[in-house]
């Protein structure tokens, strides 16, 4: 049995787990120049670790979910995770060559989603209702501090210890998570209970697969900005060189101060109202900065977006989960994963291909035309769970 004090600690472990998660997803990032010199490939090619890892993450999740997760407690599938996220860690930090890191990438990736989907699941099973999105809060914090924390310090690693010495440094957190997550996660399943609101079939069908897509829209309206943060500082709102990192610090610092205000008044508002606030509020900011902020400003109302950003993504799962039945929300939570790396791929995407074409000026114009469409879904859903 699962005592009062031990699911107490639950959030905060698999929070280390997203830490762990998002720290190995995005610190490719900073290791890349390092990375392509030792292994003699492109940049261009080494992009291809970022969107291996995204798209393996993005089709595992649901698929683990649907054929492992109806036969494995949730503790076995996150410390199953846990293991391959170590041994594939090893793997990288040992790799001679592009294509055995590339296939590490995917093994970590696996791994990964293993953990995500199953790490929220579990975390709200041991709280009501009205505490799911405090709950969700705590345990995506680990993915927000990694953006702030993570990232930076697997760049210092690899000037420290070389590119291989920042993936082994990872690797140790991710066996750190391995050991506490045997200590102190629950050996029973996820409790039965409460379920979804009864709706016909057509509502539990289309309304998750509209909040999913509302998922997708936000995750690529905001990365259609966040891709090419360090050009969009530097071009558009003239941030010099040495004021680059206080912005992007400023930037992560509101991402995490946004997660914790979606925690925190998750049960004090209703979760549509935050999810139109996070819309209003980041469609302000993006309207700004279509305009000439200057160095300051821009930094400011950037760094905005992140917390606007953050404020979304708690009260959406909290909206989803209460769709369907509590035995479903480990693959309802998964395709919200999914659905967030494709939203990332396709922002991502998107951004160069605009920039390519019209100039740096564009992205923030994009961007709105983007959020207007997650906006005009969101419309859709509340029509039809009237």
């Amino acid at each position: 049995m699962t005592t009062e004090k031990n699911s107490k600690r639950v959030p905060w472990v698999l929070a280390l787990g997203m830490f762990v998660i998002g720290t190995t997803s995005l610190s490719i990032l900073g290791l890349g120049p390092a990375l392509t010199r030792d292994l003699a490939v492109s940049p261009a090619n080494a992009g291809w670790l970022v969107t291996a890892f995204a798209a393996t993450f993005a089709l595992s999740a649901p698929l683990a979910q649907f054929t492992l997760g109806r036969r494995f407690a949730p503790r076995a599938l996150i410390l199953t995770g846990a293991g391959v996220l170590v041994l594939s860690l090893i793997w990288s930090a040992l790799a001679t060559s592009f294509d055995a890191l590339l296939v590490a990438r995917i093994a970590s990736a696996f791994g990964g989603a293993l953990i995500a989907p199953t790490s929220a699941a579990l975390a709200i099973s041991f709280v009501p209702d009205d505490r799911r999105g405090a709950v969700l809060a705590v345990v995506f914090s680990g993915f927000t501090l990694a953006t702030v924390g993570g990232v930076p310090l697997a760049a210092w690693l690899t000037l420290l210890l070389g590119w291989r010495g920042a993936i082994a440094g990872i690797g140790v957190a991710a066996l750190l998570f391995l050991a506490v997550a045997a200590m102190y996660l629950p050996r029973d399943g996820v409790k039965e209970g409460a379920s979804g609101r009864q709706r016909s079939e057509f509502v539990g069908i289309v309304g998750p697969a509209i909040l999913l897509f509302g998922t997708l829209g936000m995750l690529s309206t905001q990365f259609v900005v966040y891709a090419l943060m360090g050009e969009l500082l530097g071009q558009q709102f003239r941030v010099s060189d040495a004021g680059l990192p206080i912005a992007i610090l400023l930037f992560g610092i509101l991402g995490v101060a946004g997660n914790a205000a979606a925690g925190t008044l998750s049960g004090r508002v209703e979760a549509g109202r935050l999810v139109w606030a996070s819309f209003a509020g980041l469609a302000l900011l993006l309207v700004l900065m279509t305009l000439d902020l200057g160095p300051y400003l821009g930094g400011i109302t950037l760094a905005g977006c992140a917390f606007m950003g953050t404020l979304f993504a708690t009260p959406q799962q909290n909206r989803l989960v209460t769709l369907v039945p509590t035995e479903h929300h480990g693959l309802a939570l998964a395709l919200n994963s999914s659905a967030s790396y494709l939203g990332i791929a396709l922002g991502s995407g998107a951004a160069s291909a605009l920039v390519t074409g019209f100039g740096i000026w564009i992205l923030p114009v994009a961007a709105l035309g983007l959020l207007t469409m997650t906006a005009m879904a969101n419309i859709a859903f509340i029509a039809i769970n009237k």
